[in-house]
C-alpha cells in the first residue's frame, strides 16, 4: 500500500522555493561533486537540498542551460482588502540605512504590506568573479545586509497580471539611465527592477493596449561606490527610496515612489514617517496635474482628481500648478481644412465658446487655501498665433472676438505692457476667477527646491524639449507636454488630463492620465489614474 501523501508544512506553504533558490541548489551540486558535498559547503541538510534538486527538474533547469530561464511565480489578486508591496534594492556589500529600513518597516507595518528588497551586485573587488548575485561558495567576499535577508527576492514574480517585479534582474548600479534598452522586456506587461536610481519610463503600447510602464525602485542600502566618474556619478543619482504597489480586487495596481532625505524621513500620500512613527495629517506641498487642455478634459479624471473628496481634497496642498490648460482646438493652426468643416457641422467654431467652457473647467479646479498657478505652455500660445495671423474677415463666427482680442493686444503694445498675457486676459473675462496666477515665458517659480515654471516644450539653446535635456540643465523641475509620464534624473514629467485619442495621437500610444506630487521636503512622487481611481481603496 503506497504511503499517504505528507501536506506540506506551514513554513513551506509560506515560504515557496523559488526558481532562483533550485538554481542555485544545482550550481552548488556542480561546484561541490555531488549532494552530501554540497550540503555541508552550504550548512543545508540533504532534504533541504533535495527539495531543490526536485523543483529544479520540474522545472526544466540545470547546470548546462534551462527551459524556461525566468519563470514568474504568480500572486493571488486580493478579494477584498487591497495588497500592498514594498519594493526596493540593496547593493551588495553595503550595510542598510539604518533610518529609511526602521521606516520602511513602520510603513509596511501601517499598510500590512509585504517588503520585498531585490539584490543587485556592484564589484568593489579586484578578483572578478561573476556577475551572479549569489554569494558562491568559492566567493567569500560577497555579502549583504543581515537585516535584509528575511526579505530578499531575487526571483520573477508576477505581483498582478499586468505588473511584474524582476527581481532577477542585476542592472549595474552605475548605470546612467537604467532602464535603457528594456521596453520590450516583459512583453506589454509593465516592470519593475531593483537599482539604486529612480526612474520611469512610460513605453507606448498597441491602440486599446493599457500604457506600459517600466520602473526602478531606489536603494534601501547607503551610498558606496568606487571614486571614479561612473562611480560619483551613481553616486549623485542615488536615491534612499523605495516603490509603493497597491492591487485592489478589480485587478487595478497603483504605484508611487516614497523617497526618503538623508535623515531616511519619508512622505506617502497623507502620511510622514520618522524615526519609526508613522504621522498622519501632513498634507502635500504641490499637485501638478498632467496637461489640462481645456473642453478636451477626461470627465472622469476630472471627477476624480477635483471632484468633491477626490485627490486634490485629500492631499490638501498649499499649490497646483496647471499646463496646457486652453486646448484651442477650434481654430488650431494644426488643424486641417476637414478638421474645419468637422467643427462647422458640430457647431463647435466658436472660440469664444470654447474659452468660456475652459474657464468653467478651471474654475471646478479652485479650492480655498490652494494657490493656483498656470505655467505658460504651447497650446496657451496658439491662442496668440491665431490673434497674430488669422484673417477674421474669412471667419464671421469668431470676428467679432477676434477684433476684440486684437485690441487687448495692441493697447497692452501701446502702454509698454510686458507681461500682458491673451490667454490670461481671455479666460478671466470668461468668468476664470481673479486669484488664479499666470507665469510668463521667463518667469521663475521655485517650491521645494523644484523649478515649477517649465512647460517642457522648448529645450536648451531653443531645442525641443524633453525630461533628458531638462534634466541636463542641473535644476529639478516638474514639466508637462509630451503627455507620457517619466522620470529623468531630476526631472518628473507629468501625463495629461485630456482624453487619451486626441485625434491625432494615432498609433501606439504612451499617454496616460498621470500626474506630480511634491512634499513638503522636496522629494516627489508619479501617480496614475485608473478606471477612476487614484490608489487602491484604504
Amino acid at each position: 500500500m503506497a504511503k499517504p501523501k505528507r501536506s506540506k508544512t506551514k513554513k513551506q506553504r509560506r515560504y515557496p522555493i523559488t526558481p532562483s533558490e533550485a538554481r542555485d541548489a544545482v550550481h552548488a551540486v556542480e561546484a561541490h561533486g555531488g549532494i552530501n558535498p554540497a550540503a555541508k559547503a552550504l550548512g543545508r541538510s540533504r532534504s533541504w537540498l533535495h527539495r531543490r534538486l526536485r523543483k529544479a527538474d520540474t522545472w526544466g533547469i540545470s547546470a548546462h542551460g534551462e527551459v524556461e530561464a525566468s519563470l514568474a511565480r504568480r500572486l493571488d489578486t486580493p478579494t477584498e482588502t487591497p495588497a500592498r508591496y514594498i519594493l526596493t534594492a540593496a547593493q551588495s556589500n553595503t550595510k542598510a540605512h539604518a533610518g529609511l529600513w526602521q521606516n520602511l518597516k513602520a510603513l509596511a507595518d501601517h499598510y500590512s504590506a509585504e517588503i520585498m528588497v531585490g539584490r543587485i551586485r556592484y564589484n568593489h573587488t579586484d578578483w572578478q568573479v561573476g556577475q551572479e548575485k549569489v554569494n558562491r561558495a568559492a566567493d567569500k567576499s560577497l555579502w549583504y545586509d543581515a537585516d535584509l535577508e528575511p526579505y530578499f527576492c531575487d526571483e520573477r514574480v508576477e505581483i498582478c497580471p499586468g505588473l511584474i517585479w524582476a527581481g532577477d534582474m542585476n542592472i549595474i548600479p552605475t548605470a546612467t539611465t537604467p532602464l535603457s534598452g528594456l521596453d520590450s522586456f516583459t512583453g506589454s506587461s509593465s516592470c519593475i527592477f531593483p537599482h539604486p536610481q529612480i526612474s520611469m519610463k512610460s513605453v507606448a503600447t498597441a491602440p486599446r493596449t493599457p500604457t506600459k510602464f517600466n520602473y526602478t525602485t531606489g536603494a534601501v542600502t547607503l551610498k558606496n561606490y568606487i571614486k571614479r566618474k561612473a562611480g560619483l556619478k551613481a553616486e549623485f543619482h542615488h536615491a534612499y527610496a523605495a516603490l509603493i504597489v497597491e492591487v485592489d480586487a478589480a485587478g487595478d495596481w497603483f504605484v508611487r515612489q516614497v523617497n526618503a532625505d538623508s535623515d531616511g524621513v519619508i512622505y506617502d500620500l497623507g502620511l510622514r514617517v520618522s524615526a519609526g512613527c508613522v504621522e498622519q495629517d501632513h498634507p502635500a506641498l504641490v499637485l501638478t496635474p498632467g496637461d489640462i487642455h481645456g473642453t478636451e478634459v477626461d470627465l472622469i479624471a476630472l471627477e476624480t482628481v477635483w471632484g468633491v473628496g477626490g485627490l486634490l481634497d485629500v492631499l490638501r496642498p498649499e499649490f497646483q500648478v496647471l499646463h496646457d490648460v486652453l486646448n484651442f482646438g477650434r481654430r488650431s493652426h494644426h488643424n486641417t481644412v476637414f478638421d474645419l468643416i468637422a467643427a462647422h457641422y458640430n457647431r463647435a467654431e466658436s472660440v469664444e465658446g470654447e474659452i468660456e467652457g475652459t474657464s468653467q473647467i478651471l474654475n471646478q479646479m479652485l479650492r480655498p487655501g490652494v494657490v493656483t498657478y498656470v505655467a505658460k505652455a504651447n497650446h496657451d500660445e496658439h491662442f496668440d498665433r491665431w490673434v497674430s495671423e488669422a484673417d477674421f474677415r474669412r471667419d464671421p463666427i469668431n470676428a467679432a472676438f477676434y477684433l476684440e482680442a486684437a485690441a487687448q493686444k495692441v493697447g497692452a503694445i501701446k502702454r509698454a505692457e510686458a507681461g500682458f498675457d491673451l490667454a490670461e486676459w481671455a479666460l478671466k473675462r470668461a468668468g476664470l476667477n481673479d486669484d488664479v496666477k499666470f507665469l510668463a515665458r521667463d518667469e521663475r517659480l521655485e517650491i521645494a527646491g523644484i523649478r515649477h515654471d517649465q512647460h517642457g516644450d522648448i529645450g536648451p539653446n531653443g531645442a525641443r524639449g524633453s525630461a533628458a535635456n531638462l534634466a541636463r540643465t542641473g535644476e529639478k523641475s516638474n514639466i508637462g507636454h509630451s503627455h507620457s509620464a517619466c522620470i529623468h534624473h531630476g526631472c518628473y514629467q507629468m501625463g495629461t488630463m485630456s482624453v487619451l485619442d486626441m485625434g491625432y495621437n494615432q498609433g501606439p500610444s504612451s499617454w496616460s492620465h498621470s500626474l506630480t506630487v511634491t512634499y513638503a521636503n522636496g522629494k516627489r512622487t508619479i501617480i496614475t489614474l485608473k478606471n477612476g481611481k487614484w490608489r487602491a481603496a484604504p
